[in-house]
């Protein structure tokens, strides 16, 4: 029996960057062969990262669902996901991988707003297919990506950040997002607290688990907190919560030998049973039966 698994590593970016620590492009056979025994693993970026994979195919397990990804795809990882690669055979096409500080997505204007759905959505990641056509413009804005990263003329890092502006305007455009949140001011005010309570919720749902105790963050009462959540995302705020609550302790059942005892622990339940209750009322399965569910399928594409 092998070591008990019982952390979730974290990569840093600068594991990756031969130069600038913020931003890297690097085409995915130039990373080596130390790149695919990390991605093997399950682990977790402190960075934004896209894979574009133009050849090959390999099961891409984001959480707890794995992805079959076969040529002219890309995939959208957002820091903190857990996830880990399987080659099926060889692939070829690319990384773009960059910190949260290089374009401001959890900023709360209306570009970063559309651009950061592509990270931040109710399935907590995107995998889009590409036609011919499309991966020949992603093709030209990560070519020219390459190019202002390698040849480091005046303003380079405005060029880059112009270009991954582009490239998820594009992207998002493929996926069929509007672009245009709303003309009226209010609806841009609901987004801007919609997208304030999501990132609150990824940095205190070990610790607070209520409506009321978010609702007293943004500074707006609870009810309008789920109005707001109904109209924006089709559920309510208090479901957000658990949602981000029950996928945390499901990438730990999946990825760890840990307990439902010290899972409970790790998510800030005082009461272990309470913890395996909670988490069996809201997907119908007790953690051991989620463990052993999802260890005995091999993939869901």
């Amino acid at each position: 029996m092998g070591e008990k698994r019982e952390n979730i590593g974290i990569i840093s970016l600068p594991a990756y960057a031969q130069a600038d620590p913020s931003f890297v492009v690097s085409s995915i056979c130039e990373l080596g062969e130390n790149f695919f025994d990390q991605a093997g693993v399950p682990h977790r970026h402190d960075f934004y990262t896209i894979y574009w994979i133009k050849k090959g195919s390999l099961l891409h397990t984001i959480d707890t669902v794995t992805h079959e990804v076969k040529k002219n795809t890309l995939f959208f990882l957002a820091p903190g996901q857990v996830h880990k690669l399987q080659l099926s055979e060889r692939i070829d096409g690319y990384m773009i991988a960059f910190r949260d500080a290089f374009m401001c997505l959890k900023d709360q204007s209306q570009v970063s707003g559309i651009n950061s759905g592509l990270f931040f959505n109710d399935q907590f990641s995107s995998v889009i297919t590409l036609d011919t056509t499309q991966s020949t413009d992603i093709e030209s804005i990560v070519q020219l990506m390459v190019k202002e990263l390698t040849t480091k003329e005046p303003e380079y890092e405005t060029a880059l950040h112009g270009l991954l502006r582009y490239f998820l305007v594009l992207v998002s455009r493929i996926k069929g997002q509007s672009l245009a949140i709303s003309p009226e001011q209010h609806a841009v005010h609901n987004s801007s607290i919609f997208l304030k309570f999501k990132n609150l919720i990824e940095e205190k749902y070990r610790e607070l688990k209520t409506v009321s105790d978010y609702a007293g963050l943004l500074h707006i009462k609870p009810v309008l907190l789920n109005e707001i959540s109904k109209q924006l995302s089709g559920i309510t705020a208090g479901e957000h919560i658990r949602n981000r609550v029950i996928l945390e302790a499901q990438r730990y059942l999946y990825n760890t030998d840990l307990t439902a005892k010290e899972i409970a622990y790790k998510l800030g339940f005082d009461d272990p049973h309470y913890f395996s209750r909670f988490f069996k009322k809201y997907t119908s399965q007790s953690p051991s039966e989620f463990k052993d569910a999802s260890r005995s399928v091999s993939h869901q594409p």
